[in-house]
């Protein structure tokens, strides 16, 4: 080996403090190869560990080899010059015979060549020292070291086969089939000490966060969780072992995981398990100590990445998941409030969890993660739209403290609601699935943006993938699939949809809302009645439900021209709203019945005068600009022959509103409101223009009305029959907020105009349409009843 002896001699002929240097330098070149394996690779944690351990090891050993060769080396270059002596006398001549030496040139002659010559005659050196010279050796040094880092490799790949095939003690559960990939799992409460319960709920809203990163398992949605809580009567949402047990063994869930907290001294021991639901086995333990509540977090981040590695998830997956204090909060205030507001949403009190999380946010206005649920507690509450757009607004803003799955969330609802921007949401959605194909949050939001877009059949099919990614969340993505199935006119398969959503959330009052609208949207207007009567006796103490139930049964009374029945469920919703602090939303109640008075009854002086008392009790200056709903107030007036009033509001919106929030919906319903101000104005061709431009989004029933009555007005009756026709006719779920205002006087319309056009089949059609929907009307809409009625007789007496 030439070449290594080469190495080597040079190597000799270096100074101790440049071996020091070269070791140095390499252990570092080693360290980081290590470092860029584990986390390109996925290899585990411990080996970075393991090789400083065998770096400190050698650099003794290469400190003594370097030291006792060096040494050895220069008494070899002592010893050179004695050595050369000899080699400078001539060579003897072959020719000269041999001299006897005379005893003083014999003496002479050994004394000067008997080192050289002779070895067994060199100085005598003790046997240890030769066998520590011969042990140190920089062969034996770089040897040794490469047979460590040969057996660190050894190690690790037998650690990753065991860990993969299932066997031996780095088996994993998924690798042994315990659970499967994408398993749900329930989070029961940690157990805390006594008389410390907050900081308990703490460390389980804190595993919470960080076990939603996990790609092995899934957690079983809250919402769902609290639905089987309900239906054992545990009322508070108190989720202890036992408890969380049963409902794995109810739903098939595999695994409950849950913990306690004890002391250590002054500081605290975190332990977690998971547990096998039906014989309450074991199948994972770790433990964690936290010097004191500042530590917290750390411990259970820690804790947590085992317990996930554990389970089986890939290193990889986990090594490059952010630390839980980079996501979360520096503050133990602020994480104790937002835990305090995520068990009071997960229970069913959406304004004590807003409270809490305005007070977490203000303790720590960068704490995104609780911005972010404030946005979507607001929204999920009907609350004011100005308060959610700008925590949605403040979570975007701070989004690298996110996970990286709620930061694609965040990023989503912010283009979603905030700017509307569909593309950058839909990209935002599409990256979090291409990490995670089954997240069931990603599907059902891009879902509603395909349903914003009007591709209702691939928003459908983007829920229903939803509900199978996770039987657990299944809740909002079947409020959506009924709307998507109505919308593409499959409404039988709409109702088999709410029939399964009855079953998985029986004590829910969503589906109820929901079975009221597709009872009315199936024409099925006694069956609306009864849902909403049903949702208002569970609504007991609600005043969100109380407020939603009210709505629809005015909704359905103003529809069927009993506006004096209204009357009295608008008061209470109304309440309801002024309960809530709701201002813009009980100024746009009054303005829906006011539309529905001009409309209908043709009373604008009686509109006008309600629309202008309630902006005297809730003055828009009061209201967040945009929780102030100028588009409805603006077409309102308008209808009141206020044309000049609604523009006024409309140029207000334009001066208080930014361009970027007037984006999307909110300037589409801006456009209709100039629609209907161009109506007023008898400006047909411009409010015809006015309403096309409007036609986009999610309501694609909104501009319908207006510009049928546009054609209508500008005498093109065959445009304006076919688009009535479109009004009638197009399925939506949510219609009824329309039809409370036009669906009668559409069909009386429609009936004249056919009669018009001698279309005596549809104007038969029709005029029994009106007859059916205004039989129970107020008195004075009783004569256009009788004028319909006779109409109609008159035709089945004319043509049969």
């Amino acid at each position: 080996m030439p070449g290594l002896k080469g190495l080597l001699g040079e190597i000799h002929r270096r100074y101790l403090w440049q071996v020091v240097g070269i070791y140095l330098g390499a252990s570092w070149v080693v360290l980081q190869v290590i470092e860029t394996l584990t986390e390109t690779a996925g290899l585990p944690e411990w080996i970075g560990p393991f090789a400083i351990v065998l770096l400190l090891i050698g650099f003794p050993i290469m400190l003594t080899t370097a030291f006792l060769q060096e040494g050895m080396s220069k008494r070899r270059e002592a010893a050179e010059p004695a050595a050369e002596v000899p080699s400078a006398a001539p060579p003897p001549d072959p020719a000269d015979p041999p001299k006897a030496p005379s005893p003083h040139a014999a003496e002479g002659a050994v004394l000067t060549t008997a080192a050289p010559a002779t070895p067994s005659e060199a100085p005598s050196q003790p046997t240890s020292g030769l066998r520590v010279h011969r042990i140190f050796t920089w062969r034996n040094a770089l040897l040794g070291g490469a047979a460590a880092f040969m057996l660190l490799g050894i190690v690790t790949a037998a650690w990753i086969v065991m860990r993969t095939a299932g066997v031996g003690p780095a088996a994993t559960l998924v690798a042994q089939g315990v659970l499967d990939e994408r398993d749900a799992i329930i989070l029961a409460d940690f157990e805390g000490m006594a008389g410390d319960s907050v900081l308990a709920q703490i460390v389980t809203e804190t595993v919470r966060v960080d076990l939603s990163q996990a790609g092995a398992v899934r957690l079983a949605d809250p919402a769902f969780v609290n639905e089987a809580l309900q239906r054992m009567e545990r009322e508070d949402g108190a989720l202890d072992m036992e408890a969380a047990r049963e409902i794995a063994r109810r739903e098939g869930i595999k695994a409950v995981m849950g913990g306690d907290i004890g002391a250590v001294g002054s500081g605290y021991l975190l332990t977690a398990w998971l547990v096998a639901p039906e014989s309450g086995e074991i199948l994972v333990s770790e433990r964690e100590t936290a010097a004191d509540s500042s530590q917290i977090i750390s411990a259970i981040d820690k804790l947590s990445r085992r317990l996930r590695e554990r389970i089986g998830e890939p290193l990889r997956s986990i090594q490059k998941k952010p630390g839980l204090e980079g996501v979360t909060t520096g503050s133990f205030e602020a994480l104790k409030k937002y835990t305090q507001a995520v068990r009071a949403s997960d229970t069913g009190r959406p304004q004590r969890a807003i409270a809490l999380l305005e007070e977490s946010v203000e303790l720590d206005p960068e704490f995104a993660m609780a911005w972010r649920k404030l946005g979507a507690t607001l929204t999920g509450a009907g609350e004011q739209e100005a308060r959610a757009v700008e925590a949605y607004q403040k979570a975007y803003e701070q989004r690298d403290r996110l996970t990286e799955r709620e930061r694609y969330l965040t990023v989503g609802i912010y283009f979603t609601i905030v700017t509307e921007d569909a593309q950058a949401a839909i990209n935002a959605y599409e990256s979090l699935l291409e990490a995670d194909p089954e997240d069931s949050w990603a599907l059902n939001n891009l879902g509603l943006i395909h349903g914003i877009n009007r591709d209702y059949e691939r928003a459908a099919d983007h829920y229903q993938r939803s509900i199978e990614a996770d039987s657990t969340n299944a809740a909002i993505p079947y409020s959506n699939i009924t709307a998507a199935l109505v919308a593409a006119d499959r409404v039988s398969d709409a109702k088999a949809r709410n029939v399964e959503w009855f079953g998985r959330y029986p004590d829910a009052n969503r589906p109820v809302e929901q079975a009221a609208f597709l009872a009315h949207a199936s024409g099925d207007r006694e069956s609306a009645i009864r849902r909403f009567e049903e949702l208002l006796e569970r609504a007991v103490g609600s005043p969100y439900w109380t407020g939603v139930a009210t709505e629809g049964l005015a909704a359905l009374a103003l529809a069927e021209g009993r506006f004096e029945s209204a009357e009295g469920f608008l008061t209470d919703e109304r309440e309801t709203l002024r309960e809530r602090g709701l201002t813009g939303d009980y100024v746009a109640s009054v303005a829906w019945e006011a539309l529905a008075r001009a409309v209908v009854l043709g009373d604008a002086a009686d509109a006008k005068r309600r629309l202008e008392a309630a902006l005297a009790q809730y003055p828009l200056a009061e209201m967040s600009a945009l929780d102030r709903p100028y588009d409805l107030l603006a077409t309102s007036f308008a209808a009141a022959r206020e044309p000049d009033r609604a523009s006024s509001l409309l140029a207000e919106f334009e001066a208080e509103v930014t361009l970027e929030l007037r984006q999307g919906t909110r300037g589409h319903f801006a456009e209709r409101a100039r629609g209907a101000v161009a109506l007023a104005e008898a400006r047909y061709a411009d409010a015809v223009e006015h309403y096309r431009r409007s036609d986009h989004g999610v309501c694609r029933l909104c501009p319908l009305p207006g510009l049928a009555a546009a054609y209508d007005g500008a005498g093109e009756r065959d445009s304006a029959i076919a688009v009535y026709e479109r009004w009638v006719t197009t399925p939506g779920l949510y219609r009824l907020a329309g039809d409370r205002v036009f669906l009668g006087v559409t069909y009386e319309r429609l009936a004249q105009l056919y009669d018009e056009a001698e279309d005596w089949e549809k104007a038969a059609e029709y005029y029994a349409k009106l007859i059916e929907l205004w039989s129970d009307a107020d008195a004075e809409l009783q004569p256009r009843v009788q004028s319909a009625q006779q109409r109609l007789d008159e035709i089945f007496a004319e043509r049969g």
